[in-house]
């Protein structure tokens, strides 16, 4: 049987197959008229870039064009050898240089499904943008950022000097429904760090230092925070890795010592019934997790899962 021949929901699968895997997704566009017509959709909808040299070669679109169409989720997965190259540099020539069938004069920002990054930020602005320019570009419903480097090696991917940075970012996504950050060290000073995000149904943080205690608790007490609905917090340190882990009594405690002005809640109330509700929210939002392990030293969680 021919290529041709298999039924479209077959061939489909198979282009998109293809068109992920090849060194070069545009050679099997030029198969023949009907394949470019099918598989031009399939390589624009799901923008994956493995190396800062892809997103470099990456051709100035017109996004919503009949060929191009509007991309519902990027891609950016970097090895860690990668790091200082002008990757956020290039994501944003890339985004900022694609302009929208309804307007080529001026870019809007796309609107997308799923952005993701497995990438290092850096503190040097002559390496990279420090300024994360790339994310003024989009408006994701979920986002993800984590680091290249396995599961069980503890590493930082977004430096200190890039959280304040990135929450600014954050800060003008209005569709944001789901926040994975992973591989974080926060700065030593948090002030109005987390922005309120009314949308936000799931917070991950994951293998972060420095995790702002009262900070977080505000965040999770906000009265406008009304869809948040899950907070995992998995392999969270108070202050470095050989400091205590982040437990979920950590957070009642910060929200139980800190005065009732500085920590409002939906429904506020002064007195015990206020702290009652926000103990009852925490333990109800958040789960502390402990994934994995030192080989010495450290807050061991000895086999336990939830750190309460």
């Amino acid at each position: 049987m021919y290529l041709l021949e298999l039924p479209p929901e077959l061939l489909i699968r198979i282009l998109d197959i293809a068109t992920s895997i090849h060194p070069v997704p545009a050679h099997v566009l030029v198969l023949n008229k009907f394949v470019y017509r099918t598989t031009c959709p399939i390589l624009y909808k799901h923008l994956y870039f493995p190396s800062v040299s892809s997103m470099a070669r990456f051709p100035s679109v017109i996004w919503g064009s009949e060929t191009v169409g509007i991309p519902s989720a990027i891609t950016v997965q970097l090895a860690g050898g990668e790091v200082g190259r002008n990757a956020f540099r290039d994501l944003w020539h890339l985004l900022s240089r694609a302009r929208f069938l309804t307007d080529v004069i001026h870019s809007t920002r796309l609107e997308l499904k799923d952005l993701r990054l497995c990438m290092h930020s850096t503190s040097d602005n002559d390496a990279d943008d420090q300024t994360l320019r790339a994310l003024e570009c989009v408006n994701p419903q979920k986002f993800v950022w984590t680091g290249p480097d396995p599961v069980h090696h503890f590493s930082i991917a977004i430096v200190a000097s890039s959280v304040n940075v990135l929450f600014a970012r954050v800060r003008t996504w209005t569709r944001l429904q789901d926040l994975h950050l992973s591989n974080i060290a926060f700065p030593r000073n948090t002030e109005g760090l987390f922005p309120t995000l009314p949308t936000l149904r799931t917070l991950y943080l994951g293998q972060a230092t420095l995790v702002p205690v009262v900070a977080l608790a505000c965040l999770l007490c906000d009265p406008q925070m009304t869809s948040l609905a899950i907070v995992r917090l998995v392999d969270c340190y108070v202050d470095s890795i050989w400091g205590p882990r982040l437990r979920r009594a950590d957070l009642e405690r910060a929200a139980i010592q800190a005065r009732c002005g500085e920590i409002s809640l939906i429904g506020d109330e002064r007195g015990g019934r206020h702290y009652d509700m926000v103990l009852d929210r925490i333990r109800t939002l958040v789960r502390c997790e402990a994934l994995t392990e030192r080989i010495t030293g450290g807050d061991r969680a000895d086999g336990m899962g939830n750190l309460e």
